[in-house]
């Protein structure tokens, strides 16, 4: 590689690491905007993508002269840095424009405001590099993988290093800075250019062939595009373009799919499939660089390439199957060097072999687009083709096929689609049309056969009830008795279940208790429906709004489990509404009096939006006056540090929190963070207010609670610990900087810092329970005290201390009486390990 030819590919190095940075750092943007919907995402992608084509088809039908190239490329790199500019303010244009335009609208309109521009001149890039240095064949595979691997680097880069270390908004400026240097770079180049145009005279004019081999002479002078062997392929070459780049995203696709089922669902499992696919295309192209024949031969040879890349789609399901029997995942658990490996090891197998295989193919249809003496244009055409077709193919996939076909039956197909290539790119002669006829018969039988591979891991004397494939994932219903029903949501992650129900129902009891009168309530977060449960039985309610992000869950939930919500998704108070819950309230200002955020896991991809400030701020514009917001927290999947931004960053909007407990246990608790919209403590609870709810509650028309933490005020007494402890500066956690995301998404590989549970959690909870017993009336006390003292039971019953038999002992005297004397409780649904026996009673063998 001549020097020349090494710089510009180093430009168009840095050129691909920053614009899949700023893909990257759109996405993350404007789904804080227009929320965390699987729609936000594919219109992102989808704009990315069309206008990076639109951009490479304005090149081709705008062909710059090589002298000028290198200022095109200048002036459009320039545009990228100023034009992504406007991302960092997306959210407040999102909010200004939400009212006049209307969600729905500004869901389409503002990837296009933010988005479309910058893509369109990234499209614009690589056919003027090209031009500039009238790269020829092997030169511009060169210069293609250059930009392909400054890909990889920028998705590494910014995913791993930039966004965790500098935030949104800096990360923005950092990478449109990279644009700028690539500008300054094209810049002297053409400045140097034009110096030796000045040194050696005028250059021929654009078009002119001059010294060209013979066999490469362009068959019409006013057409330089044109040339022998482009016309050796003919159209073949535009649907082979076309297609390899829908059968590549769409591949892509349908593997993050088959990842999320074996790994965590962090972004960095994302980030890991993408990788592994832009690395298996930098492959391909050095592939195709190292072993493509020239001449009438590549037709052959992509033909034989495609054949491979049918089979190794076809087979990655039993792949898989092989390597993770049942779908069993990855255990998180692993030393963090163990569970990357292994996650390597599977794109390795799974990704890297189609991957490659088909990254081969659109290189070597570059690498024999010989274009005269201005090759430019013709790239640009080729590349806008390709964009196109990958575009299309990601939305094929996620829209139809997978939930039309499941988990497995994609991949058979899109191996037919490579065959059929295989005989586009071979010619359709008699033999080939019989090699390809059997092998798309044996395609057909090994991909029929998947259907029969589970799309969820079986749990042991369980059934799979139903299972859909959606754009957010693979959501299933499983079974395991009459009563023993739950929603499993991408192989990992249990959304609820009926044995549960009572301490979902909690979620909803306590702060609508706390609040005494409340009329309307938002529930952030569905899943089985049973929070919203809990709502529909107090009698007060008029109006309940619940936000869910799956339709598939939401759908489930109204079809499987209304033995277990009470009819709730039937009662006529009751809203559903399939969106990101941050808009949920963002777009109701002051229209509930109780907002309860479900248990949200913060390490789940977008999930550690739900606790940053601005979503906090949201939800207090949303509460009316003397409004209550809830927060759950699952202290079994945050460290102590992870609780405390999270109490920080409350506590800027709401400056007193009260803790609630959501039950007993000491290994999987659970812990309400409760805030009054005017400010009070904890002290300040008008219990007279709560006794009156529970009444309502207990007579209510909606059907009979048993749960006695809930019945009587002396039961919420127990579960309300005190105010939340101060917290000493440090961190907060924001839509811009996501430190909540980024350190738990680190943190759940390896368990680096141990969860927030067991007697560290215990000790807190002590710390704000005994500030608040003295300041309560007397008449409460003891009922207050009873909550901490079964906390203090199930912790010393987890570690086998020797005070456990009198602590049992005790059990029946420490309740309060009202709760002692109701025989209308279900002591079943107590929240934890020791429960009293029937009558409130010590449990049986306390006094052993």
């Amino acid at each position: 590689m001549n020097p020349r030819t090494a710089i510009a590919a180093g430009l168009l190095f840095l050129s691909g690491a920053a614009a899949l940075s700023h893909q990257i750092l759109w996405t993350r943007r404007l789904v804080d905007v227009l929320g965390a919907g699987p729609g936000t995402f594919a219109r992102v992608v989808g704009v990315f993508f069309a206008a990076l084509a639109l951009g490479a088809a304005w090149a081709a039908r705008h062909p710059v002269e090589p002298r000028r190239a290198w200022r095109r490329v200048t002036i459009a790199e320039s545009a990228v840095a100023v034009l992504v500019l406007p991302v960092m303010g997306s959210v407040v244009l999102g909010d200004w424009l939400r009212p006049i335009l209307g969600g729905a609208i500004l869901g389409w309109l503002l990837p296009l405001l933010v988005v479309a521009g910058p893509a369109f001149a990234m499209g614009v890039v690589f056919p003027a590099v090209v031009t500039a240095i009238s790269a020829q064949g092997g030169q511009t595979l060169r210069l293609y993988i250059a930009n392909t691997a400054g890909g990889v680097v920028g998705l590494g880069g910014v995913t791993l290093w930039v966004l965790p270390s500098m935030g949104l908004d800096a990360a923005c400026l950092a990478v449109a800075s990279v644009n700028l240097l690539v500008a300054l770079g094209a810049a002297w180049f053409h400045a140097m250019g034009n110096r030796s145009v000045a040194d050696v005279g005028p250059l021929p004019p654009a078009g002119a062939v001059t010294s060209l081999p013979e066999g490469r002479r362009p068959t019409s002078m006013t057409n330089p595009s044109c040339t022998l062997p482009a016309a050796q392929w003919g159209r073949r070459r535009d649907v082979l373009a076309f297609a390899s780049g829908a059968w590549v995203l769409g591949l892509e696709v349908v593997l993050q799919q088959h990842f999320a089922q074996v790994t965590i669902n962090s972004q960095f499992s994302g980030a890991t499939v993408l990788g592994s696919v832009l690395v298996a295309l930098v492959g391909g192209s050095v592939l195709a660089a190292v072993r493509a024949p020239s001449g009438p031969a590549p037709r052959r040879w992509i033909g034989w390439i495609l054949g491979v890349a049918a089979f190794a789609a076809v087979l990655e399901p039993w792949l898989l199957a092989v390597l993770r029997p049942g779908l069993e995942s990855v255990p998180y658990q692993l030393d963090p060097f163990d569970y990357y490996l292994r996650v390597a090891c599977l794109a390795l197998v799974l990704v890297v072999p189609a991957s490659l295989t088909m990254g081969a193919v659109f290189p070597v249809l570059m690498k024999e687009q010989v274009a005269g003496a201005n090759p430019g244009p013709s790239i640009a055409r080729l590349l806008a083709i390709n964009g196109v077709g990958g575009w299309l193919g990601a939305e094929a996939m996620s829209l139809v096929l997978l939930p039309g076909l499941g988990l497995w039956l994609p991949m058979a197909l899109w191996a037919l689609l490579a065959l059929g290539m295989a005989l586009l790119a071979f010619g359709g002669g008699r033999r080939s049309l019989v090699c390809i006829g059997l092998a798309a018969a044996l395609v057909m039988v090994i991909g029929v056969a998947t259907v029969g591979l589970p799309q969820v891991t079986p749990v042991k004397d369980s059934r799979t009830v139903a299972t859909r494939v959606g754009r957010e994932g693979v959501v299933a219903v499983m079974r395991r008795s009459e009563d023993d029903w739950w929603i499993t949501f991408n192989n990992s992650y249990t959304l609820g279940g009926s044995r549960a129900q009572a301490n979902q129902e909690r979620q909803a009891h306590l702060p609508l208790l706390l609040h005494g009168h409340a009329r309307s309530v938002g529930v952030l977060g569905l899943a089985t429906g049973s929070t919203v449960g809990g709502a529909v039985l107090h009698p007060d309610v008029e109006r309940i709004v619940a936000a869910e992000l799956s339709p598939l869950v939401a759908r489930f939930a109204s079809e499987h489990f209304g033995l277990f919500n009470r009819q709730a998704l039937l009662d006529p108070r009751v809203q559903v509404v399939v969106e990101d819950a941050r808009l949920m309230v963002r777009d109701r200002p002051a229209a509930f009096d109780v907002v309860i955020g479900d248990l949200f896991l913060p390490w789940r991809t977008g999930e550690g939006r739900l606790f940053s400030g601005e979503h906090f701020a949201s939800v207090r514009r949303s509460l009316r006056p003397g409004g209550v917001y809830c927060q759950w927290l699952p202290l079994f999947q945050l460290t102590r540090p992870q609780v405390d931004v999270i109490l920080r960053t409350l506590q800027q909007e709401f400056p007193r929190v009260i803790l609630l407990r959501g039950d007993f246990y000491a290994d999987l608790p659970i812990l309400g963070l409760l805030a009054f919209e005017d400010g009070r403590d904890a002290a300040a609870i008008d219990w007279a207010s709560v006794e009156s709810a529970c009444q309502r509650l207990r007579e209510g028309p909606h059907g009979r609670v048993s749960d006695g933490l809930v019945r009587h005020a002396e039961g919420v007494l127990m579960m309300v610990v005190g105010d939340a402890p101060p917290i000493e500066p440090g961190p907060v956690n924001t839509l811009g900087n996501g430190w909540l995301e980024w350190d738990a998404g680190r943190n759940i590989v390896g368990l680096r810092q141990s969860w927030f549970i067991g007697v560290p959690a215990a000790e807190m909870l002590r710390q704000s329970h005994r500030e608040l017993l003295p300041r309560l009336p007397e008449r409460w006390r003891k009922a207050h005290d009873a909550g901490q003292f079964y906390l203090t039971l199930e912790v010393a019953e987890r570690s086998r201390a020797n005070v456990v038999g009198s602590l049992k002992a005790q059990v029946a005297d420490r309740l309060p009486s009202a709760l002692r004397m109701d025989p209308a409780i279900d002591w079943r649904l107590w929240p934890s390990g020791v429960k009293p026996s029937a009558g409130g009673g010590n449990p049986v063998g306390a006094t052993d």
